[in-house]
C-alpha cells in the first residue's frame, strides 16, 4: 500500500522537478493592473462629465478636488472586485471538475494518473496536491507530509488576508476624503460671510455673496454624499468576495487532507498496491511488507527468521521475568501498608479516647445541670413562701407605726418585730443554700 512505501533506493527513477507554492498569490490579482484599469477608468468618467452640458456637471467638477480622487478610488475597488470575482469563479469550476476524479484516483491507488490530472487541471487544488505529491517522492516521512499540508494551510490563509489590505485601506480612505471636502466646503461659506455682510444694502452684491455661501454648502454636502455612496457600493460586494474566498479554500483544505490521510503512514491506509512510477509506489509483483522484508535482509546479510530468532534471544536473557518484578513490588507495597497502619495507630487510638471523653463529659455535664435546675426550682420556691410570709408582717410594722402608741400596741409592734427577725433569718438560711449550692457547681468560684 502507499501508506507503507519503503524508503527511495538508489534505482528510483529521475525525480521531476520540484513543485514551489511560491507566495500562495493564486487567487490574488495583480495590483498594478486592478489599481491602473481601475485609476485611469474612474479618471476618464470624471473626466467624460467635465462639459457644463453633461449631467452630473456642477456635482462632479464644481464641487473642489476631493471629487475625482474619490472616483479614482472607487475605479480601483471597482477593479478589484471585478478581477477578484473572476479569478474566484474560474478557480471554483476547476475545483468542482477536478474534486470528481480525485477519489476514485485515490481509491485506485494510481498516483502517476493524480498528478498528471493535476498537472492538467491548472487549478489551486492540483497545485496543492503535486506539491504534497513531490514531498512524498522526496522524503517518504509522514511527518514531512503533515507538516507541508499544515504549511500550506497557514501560506494560503495569510495571502488571502493580505490581498484584501489595500481595498480596505481604500475602504477607509475615501469616507475620509468626503470628510475633507465638507471642511473645505463650511470654509469657503464661512468666508464668504464677510462679502455678504458687506454688500448688505447693495442687491446686486448681496446676491453674489449669496451665490458664494450656498455653493460652499453645496460642496460641503456633495462630497461628502458621494464619499459616503461609494463606501456603501462596495461595502457588501468585498465582504461576499472575502467570504467566496474563505469558503473555497476551506474546500480545497479538506481534499488535502484527504491525500494526505491516504498518504500518511499513521493514518488507516485507504488506497490499494498500484505500480510502481515517478512517486515510488512499489511494483506490484511484491507488496510493500516483502519490500521491507529484503531491504532488512540486504542490509543485516540474515535471513528474517534468523533475525528473529536472535531478536528473541536478546529479550530473553537480557530482560528479566515479569513476574521476578511483580512479586518484589507486591510485598514493597504489603510492607508499606503494614508500616503505614502501625503509624496511624496510635492516632487511632488518641481519637477514639478523645471521642468517649467528651461523650462522657457531655453526660456528666447534663446530669449536673439536671441536679442544679432541680435544685434552683426548690430554692425558688422556699425564697417566695419567705416573702410571702415577711409580707403581712411588714404589713402590721408600718400600721403600727403611723398609729397611737399605747402599750398595747407596743406589745403588738414587738411581736411583729420578732416575727420579722425570725423571717428574715429564715431568708438568711436559704440564701447560704443557694450559695452553698452554687460553690458545688463546676463553674462556679470554688472549680475555679
Amino acid at each position: 500500500m502507499i501508506a507503507n512505501f519503503p524508503p527511495l533506493s538508489a534505482n528510483t527513477p529521475a525525480a521531476p522537478p520540484a513543485v514551489s507554492l511560491g507566495l500562495g498569490n493564486d487567487l490574488d490579482p495583480r495590483l498594478s493592473r486592478w489599481a491602473l484599469y481601475g485609476g485611469v477608468g474612474g479618471f476618464l468618467l470624471w473626466a467624460a462629465l467635465g462639459p457644463e452640458g453633461m449631467p452630473l456637471h456642477a456635482f462632479m467638477h464644481q464641487r473642489g478636488p476631493t471629487q475625482v480622487f474619490c472616483m479614482v478610488m472607487g475605479g480601483m475597488l471597482l477593479a478589484f472586485l471585478i478581477s477578484k470575482w473572476r479569478l474566484l469563479q474560474r478557480e471554483k469550476k476547476a475545483f468542482l471538475a477536478f474534486d470528481l476524479a480525485i477519489p476514485q484516483l485515490i481509491r485506485n491507488g494510481d498516483l502517476d494518473a493524480l498528478a498528471t490530472q493535476a498537472e492538467r487541471s491548472a487549478s489551486l487544488v492540483g497545485k496543492r496536491l503535486l506539491r504534497l505529491l513531490d514531498v512524498w517522492r522526496s522524503t517518504g516521512s509522514s511527518f514531512q507530509l503533515e507538516r507541508a499540508a499544515d504549511g500550506d494551510v497557514e501560506l494560503y490563509e495569510l495571502s488571502s488576508q493580505s490581498s484584501y489590505s489595500l481595498p480596505k485601506v481604500l475602504m477607509w480612505a475615501i469616507p475620509l476624503l468626503g470628510f475633507i471636502g465638507t471642511v473645505i466646503g463650511m470654509s469657503q461659506a464661512v468666508g464668504s460671510f464677510d462679502a455678504v455682510l458687506s454688500n448688505a444694502d447693495n442687491v446686486d452684491g448681496l446676491k453674489n455673496g449669496l451665490t458664494k455661501v450656498t455653493s460652499g454648502l453645496g460642496t460641503a454636502f456633495d462630497t461628502t454624499y458621494l464619499a459616503l455612496v461609494i463606501s456603501v457600493v462596495f461595502a457588501f460586494p468585498l465582504n461576499a468576495c472575502e467570504r467566496l474566498e474563505d469558503r473555497l479554500l476551506s474546500q480545497i483544505d479538506g481534499d488535502v487532507r484527504e491525500a494526505v490521510m491516504a498518504l500518511s503512514p499513521t493514518g488507516d491506509p485507504e488506497i490499494p498496491d498500484a505500480p510502481s512510477g515517478a512517486f515510488g509506489a512499489p511494483s506490484p509483483s511484491r507488496s510493500a511488507p516483502a519490500a521491507r522484508t529484503e531491504n532488512l535482509e540486504a542490509l543485516t546479510g540474515l535471513a528474517a527468521e534468523d533475525l528473529g530468532g536472535l531478536i528473541s534471544d536478546a529479550f530473553e536473557k537480557h530482560l528479566p521475568d515479569p513476574s521476578v518484578l511483580v512479586e518484589p513490588a507486591q510485598q514493597y507495597a504489603q510492607q508499606l501498608t503494614q508500616a503505614t497502619l502501625e503509624k496511624l495507630e496510635p492516632l487511632t487510638s488518641l481519637v477514639r479516647d478523645s471521642v468517649e471523653g467528651v461523650a462522657e463529659a457531655r453526660l456528666s455535664l447534663q446530669d449536673q445541670a439536671d441536679v442544679i435546675r432541680s435544685s434552683m426550682d426548690g430554692l425558688s420556691g422556699e425564697l417566695n413562701q419567705s416573702l410571702q410570709a415577711l409580707a403581712p408582717v411588714l404589713d402590721r410594722l408600718e400600721r403600727l407605726s403611723t398609729g397611737a402608741h399605747t402599750q398595747a400596741e407596743q406589745v403588738d409592734q414587738l411581736q411583729a418585730l420578732q416575727e420579722l427577725r425570725l423571717s428574715i433569718e429564715s431568708l438568711n438560711a436559704n440564701v447560704q443554700r443557694l450559695a452553698g449550692g452554687r460553690r458545688r457547681w463546676p463553674w462556679g468560684p470554688a472549680s475555679r
